[in-house]
């Protein structure tokens, strides 16, 4: 007996021996209901002159609010039920209670909890490096030229840290100031995804954000990095909230298109972890109670990501050394730099934003705001102050508007700066730029126009425009119509494309104007598994003609290029290789190039040729070994890595088709699909006249859980985990009977035995 049942004895026999002499509260076990819906079907409920008490650890499992203070009685705390009418059945012992929505506490229920329900795992990390390179060789009747461009990581040094270095190598006709070795970055990144803190030493850019131009430096920097959790949403979202009388299911469409199902309790509700929602939309809630009553809400809202949710904060902080001219010869750190800067959500339509620089010559000051009025679109303003050596202080200001719909998008900004204004490299700003944006979608055609106009720093204007209409023509075929005219100067293409397959599409343009010719291009991408890509091009412009062919394979990408341009006779060559080696300990292994996302090692049991997906799509296959390497993963985000199961024999069994792995950024990780080999057998199994067993029919061993192994046509069940002797129990339209055979021996391979007969019990 359990210690809980125990107590409840005891209290139940303590009160039945004392009797009403002692005119002490009675204790009585029965069968709570709550607005008609069971809650717990032996509560200790104690009765005290007619009325009764339940402890206070049972109403927080009913989810209810006490309505008094608590009473002790025997040690614990009680609260009166007598606020929600108590009603007791003697004969069935039930007490029945009645309460009104307001009566239950707050429900705080999460989509995303329903949505991904199994963790993500963040694969085996282990130590290693990383090398990705690309060779290139340019070659034309004038001069030939070669780099090669490596970027070297170290992984798995520190928890969740790595170390970079990138550089270019150049070799043939080069410019005489040009040098032949030029390194790019190198920098040391560490990343804590719990509290999303970014901590980087070395290159890297500044976090000015859309308040100040970001900047190239070295040195130190410390900011928050809210995409480290890509689950969690940090700009505002609409409040979903309602009330249940009843235990109800609750459906979320937005903007007319399902977002996810919840179940509610009753009382209070609400909906955390909306979908990320960006513009102006409607939500409807369509709450359905158990007796099919339905009642119908629909939530208007208006969020943008440039607001931060109520009382959500990033900051940076950062110093070192402004790198000027980046890639170029001249590429040089000249100057010191400082920065802070700090956002906050103040409240859900109101984010506020202060940046603070200081450099060798500028010190600045940036503050900002966004607001959102009424649901109508946000509202920017941002102004700064700068103090510069020998030029005295400067400032300047922008106003800007924004509304996004889910069929139109307006935007207008304006910017001014005075004469004295400077950013803290020594820039000048442009005086005035008046930007105007917007578009619409029509049915199955999308229009945009826009306009900017600019008097910079030195006084010249610059006036563009330009005007898109993009169309869908059937279900393969795409069709665009540009114009642009930029300080007088105007020209207008026409380009058509169809999509000939998944990897195949066909395209031509045609432009008038500035550069007028036209241009025919097929093309074919490399499949994700690999093979061969391949693109041509014809056209009466500059380039006349272009050939290329790429094949993408286990070790990298080869691209040969040849181009004819107008006025040479000979054509342009270009060869280009991209690859990597990662080293993982043991002996490296050449694979494509890792880039900015993650690879991750694949192991299926010693199982060769088995496909492997990333997101549902196959991308490698597994080797002799039964391993296969996967790139192109998206770091602190979930992926979708899975096999094809039809791939593998009938006696080998996986314990999950697919898993989700979350890595970390710049890293290699590992991961398993546990798989086994069984003992497996295709058995034909027919009734005592001789007619196979009918189709859905099911055969279970007693040792097995569940409802056992469905019969196919024929008469034919498939049964794993065999032992040398089994015995069925086979149920279905005919009754229940049973049929018992041997084993074949370990090694036979998906054996077919039968027909055997199945007998009625005790049956010879």
């Amino acid at each position: 007996m359990r210690l809980a049942d125990r107590q409840r004895a005891c209290a139940l026999a303590l009160a039945a021996c004392c009797g009403a002499a002692s005119a002490a509260p009675q204790f009585r076990s029965l069968d709570v209901w709550v607005n008609g819906e069971p809650m717990d079907a032996s509560a200790l409920i104690v009765e005290d002159g007619g009325a009764f008490f339940a402890p206070a650890t049972a109403l927080a499992a009913w989810r209810l609010q006490p309505t008094d203070a608590p009473r002790t009685i025997d040690g614990a705390a009680h609260h009166s039920l007598q606020a929600w009418r108590p009603q007791l059945d003697a004969r069935t012992q039930r007490l029945a209670l009645t309460a009104d929505a307001s009566a239950f506490t707050a429900q705080v229920l999460s989509l995303a909890a329903v949505r991904n329900a199994d963790p993500a795992m963040a694969g085996e990390a282990s130590p290693g490096l990383a090398l990705d390179y690309t060779l290139n060789t340019d070659r034309d009747r004038r001069s030939s030229v070669s780099s090669a461009f490596v970027d070297l990581r170290a992984f798995g040094l520190l928890p969740q840290g790595s170390l970079r270095q990138s550089g270019v190598l150049r070799a043939g006709s080069l410019p005489m100031a040009e040098g032949r070795l030029h390194r790019l970055d190198t920098a040391w990144r560490h990343a804590n995804p719990d509290d999303m803190r970014r901590f980087n030493v070395g290159d890297t850019l500044s976090c000015g954000g859309d308040i100040s131009p970001t900047l190239r430096f070295a040195g130190v920097q410390m900011l928050t990095d809210m995409s480290l959790q890509p689950e969690q949403i940090t700009h505002p979202l609409p409040s979903v909230q309602g009330s249940a009388q009843v235990p109800s299911g609750v459906d979320l469409l937005i903007n007319n298109r399902p977002a996810g199902s919840v179940s509610v309790g009753s009382g209070p509700f609400s909906l955390e972890t909306l979908p990320a929602l960006t513009g102006a939309g409607e939500i409807r809630i369509v709450q359905r109670d158990v007796q099919g009553i339905e009642q119908v809400r629909t939530v208007p809202y208006y969020t943008s990501p440039r607001l931060l949710r109520e009382g959500l904060s990033d900051s940076c902080v950062e110093a070192g050394m402004l790198r000027l001219n980046y890639g170029l010869p001249s590429d040089q750190y000249q100057g010191r730099f400082a920065a802070a800067s700090w956002r906050h959500g103040v409240s859900d339509t109101l984010t506020g934003v202060a940046r603070v620089e200081s450099g060798s010559a500028v010190n600045s000051v940036r503050l900002g705001l966004h607001w959102v009025p009424a649901q109508m679109g946000v509202v920017s303003v941002q102004t700064a102050h700068s103090q510069t050596e020998g030029v005295g202080m400067g400032q300047s200001l922008r106003v800007g508007v924004e509304r996004v719909t889910t069929r139109y998008h307006l935007s207008a900004n304006v910017e001014t700066a005075d004469e004295r204004f400077r950013q803290t490299d020594g820039a000048r700003a442009a005086l005035r730029r008046v930007a105007l944006f917007g578009g619409i979608t029509l049915g199955e055609t999308s229009w945009s126009a826009g306009g900017v106009w600019q008097r910079n720093a030195t006084g010249t204007q610059t006036r563009v425009f330009t005007t898109t209409v993009q169309r869908r023509l059937g279900p393969d075929w795409q069709m665009g119509l540009s114009a642009l005219q930029r300080d007088g100067q105007w020209s207008a293409a026409l380009m058509l494309t169809r999509q000939l397959d998944r990897e195949t599409s066909l395209a031509t343009r045609v432009q008038a104007g500035e550069n007028a010719g036209a241009t025919v291009q097929a093309q074919r991408h490399e499949p994700d598994a690999g093979g061969m890509g391949w693109r041509v091009q014809a056209g009466s412009g500059q380039s006349r003609a272009l050939g290329a062919v790429s094949w993408l394979g286990d070790h990298g990408r080869l691209e040969l290029q040849a181009a004819q341009q107008a006025g040479n006779q000979e054509p342009a060559m270009r060869a280009t290789f991209t690859g990597g080696v990662i080293w993982l300990g043991g002996m490296p292994v050449a694979g494509r190039a890792l880039g900015d996302g993650v690879a991750a090692q694949i192991e299926v049991e010693g199982m060769p040729g088995v496909g492997v997906q990333l997101n549902r799509r196959e991308v490698a296959v597994t080797d002799a070994q039964g391993r296969a390497w996967i790139f192109g993963l998206q770091p602190w985000q979930d992926n979708v890595v899975g096999i094809s199961p039809d791939a593998l024999p009938l006696d080998m069994l996986v314990s999950a088709p697919e898993i989700r792995l979350r890595p970390q950024a710049e890293s290699v990780v590992k991961a398993r699909f546990p798989a086994r080999r069984t003992r497996a057998a295709l058995v034909v199994v027919v009734q005592p006249n001789g007619e196979p067993i009918a189709p859905g029919s099911r055969a279970r061993r007693d040792s097995d859980a569940g409802e056992g192994a469905p019969f196919a046509h024929k008469g034919q069940v498939f049964l794993s985990d065999l032992e040398d002797h089994n015995e069925l129990r086979v149920e279905g339209p005919h009754g229940v009977c049973h049929v018992a055979f041997r084993a074949p021996a370990q090694g036979a391979l998906q054996p077919r035995i039968g027909p055997l007969t199945c007998l009625a019990q005790g049956a010879s």
